[in-house]
């Protein structure tokens, strides 16, 4: 792909949210990172400035790699938790929520929602966040898990109304889904250690 310059007020505009230093590190002299590894995309928020070690140390080094997903979520939310290895297991958890379209297996879904829910559990603040997680998702996962459990049903699409609301829950709630996950990290004590 040919790579399309950056405009200087993009730049700029970058450089002074992140103080002309590295978002991930702070070190001086950042370069302009396209998070979505699309040179043509130089929208704000796919842009993010990394000094030359943590940017050889994202997507350009394939056995070091930062998630895609992460680094956008830490161009949002800007939390230094977000990139640390702690952060990675709940975040493998909790991005089945940006995959979801309806013609997934809604079995699958309803297992990751569980799993999310009670790994959250386990977390500092985590009783309090597994149930708001749980209200964002569906007020009817766990009757959809007592079902899946005691009739192994399998639900698919327009057959089953209840598994179409509790997908409709979860892709409404993205965003409120993202903040409590962001709180959640907050109170966990993390520090940036790169995966």
């Amino acid at each position: 792909m040919k790579r399309k310059a950056i405009s200087k007020k993009i730049k700029e505009s970058i450089l002074n949210e992140y103080r002309h230093k590295c978002a991930i590190c702070a070190n001086d002299k950042p370069q302009m990172h396209h998070i979505d590894e699309n040179p043509e995309n130089n929208g704000v928020n796919n842009i993010i400035p990394l000094c030359p070690n943590c940017h050889l140390r994202d997507q350009h080094d394939p056995t070091a790699g930062i998630d895609t997903g992460r680094l956008k979520l830490f161009r949002k939310y800007k939390d230094p938790a977000i990139l640390s290895s702690q952060f990675y297991p709940l975040y493998r958890r909790f991005k089945f929520i940006y995959d979801i379209d309806d013609a997934k297996d809604y079995n699958f879904i309803a297992l990751e929602a569980s799993d999310l829910i009670a790994f959250v559990e386990v977390l500092n603040m985590g009783s309090y966040y597994s149930h708001q997680i749980y209200i964002l998702c569906s007020s009817h996962l766990m009757a959809m898990m007592e079902r899946l459990k005691e009739h192994s049903v399998v639900l698919y699409g327009d057959r089953d109304a209840e598994a179409l609301e509790f997908i409709g829950k979860i892709k409404n709630n993205i965003d409120s889904l993202e903040l409590m996950l962001i709180e959640l990290i907050r109170y966990q004590n993390w520090k940036y250690e790169p995966k």
